[in-house]
């Protein structure tokens, strides 16, 4: 049965075929095009009022955007065996072995994963959002004693929308992605909503604060915004 509140379509530019979704939203009086990072695709919020046809013509008129959109994210990075991808900021090596027993463990150029057949890319995310908890609740305890802030609760995020996270209760969640880049990246996103429990805003006082807990902060923004779509792209199915 079709839904009432949205409607999809299949919109081809340049020789690409892109997937709408035209949803309509009781709140909205103005049209939004925004790109589904997680599943390539184009969302299009319209009012109540307006027909799903026109919505469709709205993102016809702003194909070449989410083009360029879809194609940022080409290709995508699978974990395979023997791919290569960045972990921690530094290009290893994935390697498949089969073993009765469960280990991942790093080298210099690899990252070696021993489990049942059919099972290494679970095994492996799970690893690496542990491993990315373990050094967030490091630079978490490290952080909120040099600012006198208290952090209730720390939680890992699969957004692929924000690295970060923070509210006034003091629960404070950090992307798991970030385990890809290097480890001052993640430190600066943990300065920077650390630095929020303080002061609510980006002002001049708020940049000083995330300085005083990591001073090269503009180099992790720069490496960031140079390569978070890499971040995005690893898939591991």
């Amino acid at each position: 049965m079709a839904s009432k509140s949205q409607k999809n379509f299949c919109l081809k530019y340049k020789n690409t075929a892109i997937d709408i979704i035209v949803k309509k939203n009781k709140l909205s009086r103005n049209y939004k095009f925004t790109f589904d990072k997680k599943h390539l695709r184009g969302l299009v919020s319209i009012p109540k009022y307006v027909g799903f046809n026109e919505g469709l013509t709205f993102a016809k008129e702003n194909a070449e955007w989410i083009y360029k959109q879809v194609n940022s994210f080409s290709p995508l990075i699978f974990i395979e065996n023997n791919s290569n991808i960045l972990f921690e900021g530094r290009t290893k090596k994935i390697i498949f072995e089969n073993d009765t027993n469960t280990k991942v463990f790093t080298t210099k150029n690899s990252l070696v994963i021993k489990g049942k057949d059919n099972k290494h890319k679970i095994i492996l995310k799970d690893w690496m959002q542990k491993r990315a908890l373990s050094i967030l609740e490091n630079v978490i305890e490290n952080y909120s004693k040099n600012l006198k802030v208290h952090v209730k609760k720390i939680r890992l995020s699969s957004s692929y929308n924000y690295w970060g996270y923070c509210n006034s209760a003091g629960v404070i969640s950090i992307n798991w992605r970030l385990i890809f880049a290097p480890l001052e990246v993640m430190h600066y996103i943990v300065a920077h909503e650390l630095s929020h429990l303080i002061e609510f805003n980006h002002g001049d006082k708020f940049w000083r604060q995330v300085e005083s807990l990591c001073p090269d902060y503009k180099k992790q923004i720069k490496w960031l915004k140079k390569n978070d779509n890499y971040l995005y792209r690893v898939r591991f199915d």
